[in-house]
């Protein structure tokens, strides 16, 4: 008899997941630009930053995708990547926030 396999989660997200974005207060951008690896690829201002990631919400939200804002603590992002051993970068942002989201399932929250 053929044993059917069975399907896990995809890995990759659909369009129907939320997508998390890293959200900075004015402070915690002023202290990102100082701890950041990459700072020269950020935008040198937080109303640059803030006016593209505002247009990124809106364009993703106009086809459908749900965005969730996240606040980061940029004093705990750096003990994070600390204890990970990584540079302080866009992939270890990135991986930060989906860390965050993950421990806000956790605990149900599902606040925007």
């Amino acid at each position: 008899m053929a044993r059917r396999r069975r399907r896990g989660r995809s890995q990759v997200p659909g369009e129907t997941a939320q997508l998390g974005l890293a959200w900075y207060s004015r402070e915690a951008w002023e202290r990102l630009r100082e701890i950041a690896d990459d700072r020269d690829k950020l935008d040198d201002t937080y109303e640059d930053w803030q006016r593209q990631a505002l247009t990124m919400i809106h364009d993703l939200e106009a086809v459908g995708r749900q965005v969730r804002k996240v606040p980061i603590d940029t004093e705990a992002l750096l003990a994070w990547c600390r204890e990970r051993t990584c540079r302080i970068d866009m992939a270890a942002r990135a991986e930060y926030v989906s860390y965050l989201l993950r421990q806000a399932e956790k605990v149900g929250e599902t606040s925007r």
